[in-house]
């Protein structure tokens, strides 16, 4: 069994709608075949409000293993690197995002804007957004240039707007 969570930055949808329209394999493929277990999904996740809180709780605490950690969208860290323009589950999602990928055996960047900041990440970028591993061109995003997964690799990226969804699959 491969435990996933999901999580879904600022200024993108479409790589959540995307994955489901994977066909090689699909998404039920990867659950019955492939023993995929979403822990966590955005849209088809089944956990809501405080349950969620308690699946990422169980994943830090190390009572459940994170071996993929995947991200869609920018990681706003605005205002002045606080985060704060973007809370979920009661914390700024940069915190999530950097715990999640503390943990997690890889981590994966999911679209443009998870990979290197998209066009939400050109100035003015007032959110200041970047990738998880890139800012535009350049490594050092999010996570630094250095960052490395506990399973031994940088940040998996897939770009597109959206990302095709057999590429994530």
């Amino acid at each position: 069994m491969t435990n996933v969570i999901w999580l879904k930055g600022g200024a993108c949808s479409g790589n959540t709608m995307s994955f489901l329209n994977a066909e090689q394999p699909s998404v039920i493929e990867l659950v019955t075949d492939f023993g995929l277990h979403m822990l966590y999904h955005p849209s088809i996740g089944m956990e809501i409000g405080e349950q969620v809180n308690e699946v990422l709780e169980d994943a830090l605490s190390g009572r459940v293993h994170l071996d993929i950690f995947v991200f869609e969208g920018t990681v706003i860290q605005g205002s002045n690197g606080t985060g704060n323009m973007n809370i979920f589950a009661g914390r700024p999602m940069q915190e999530w995002v950097r715990d999640m990928a503390g943990i997690a055996d890889y981590v994966v960047a999911i679209g443009d804007c998870a990979a290197w900041g998209g066009i939400i990440a050109v100035p003015p970028n007032p959110t200041e957004s970047t990738g998880v591993q890139y800012h535009k061109a350049e490594r050092g995003g999010f996570l630094g240039k250095d960052f490395i997964s506990r399973g031994g690799l940088p940040v998996i990226n897939i770009p597109g707007c959206p990302a095709h969804p057999d590429w994530m699959t």
